[in-house]
């Protein structure tokens, strides 16, 4: 058995080794069930795609339709609902931050989109006075908590990801747009692209 001070003392490499021998006792994962999350994911990537594809005629027949004013019912209740989930958003991801969860990830980026959509609409539905006051709080709070928010995010998929490509004896110096996802087979005769270059 293998002990800190041991694993202390080995190279980056000899982990990478150590960590692939470990992976290749697991047990093997049954053809079926690979075979069904890929069916699953082929599934996402085609309801993800249509759904793109049809926001273009939507997006166009919106532009054309809708009325350059409208009165709002339930104004009130809709941004009160709308700062209180963006206000549960945050304390999320605080309380995932304190404890250090991994989850943290997905709340800072639902937190920070929630902060880029309260700034768009702030600052398109204010007139008079308030739209400067919308304005400046978007641009004054708002949109650099939210980009300070999705740049956090970003980093710790990154670090996340960077160990783990170290520990399988992949390189890690791939981006994040490169990097093969986790949990999911790569392509029949196709190698993915992070294992390219061995550390």
């Amino acid at each position: 058995m293998i002990g800190d001070a041991e694993l202390r003392s080995m190279t980056a490499e000899e982990r990478a080794d150590l960590a692939r021998r470990l992976a290749a006792l697991a047990p093997r994962v049954a053809r079926r069930s690979v075979a069904a999350a890929e069916r699953v994911r082929r599934q996402f990537v085609i309801v993800v795609g249509v759904a793109s594809v049809l926001m273009i005629p939507w997006v166009i027949t919106l532009a054309f339709r809708l009325p350059p004013r409208y009165l709002a019912g339930h104004w009130r209740a809709t941004w009160v609902g709308f700062d209180v989930a963006l206000g549960i958003t945050l304390t999320c991801t605080a309380l995932a931050a304190l404890r250090r969860r991994q989850v943290v990830v997905l709340w800072a980026l639902v937190s920070g989109t929630l902060l880029s959509c309260d700034a768009w609409f702030d600052i398109l539905t204010a007139s008079g006075p308030d739209r400067w006051v919308s304005l400046a709080t978007a641009l004054a709070i708002e949109v650099p908590l939210a980009v300070w928010l999705f740049f956090v995010a970003h980093h710790l998929v990154r670090i996340s990801m960077r160990r783990l490509l170290i520990l399988s004896g992949q390189s890690p110096e791939v981006t994040l747009w490169r990097m093969p996802l986790l949990g999911v087979p790569p392509r029949r005769g196709r190698q993915p692209e992070a294992e390219v270059t061995r550390v």
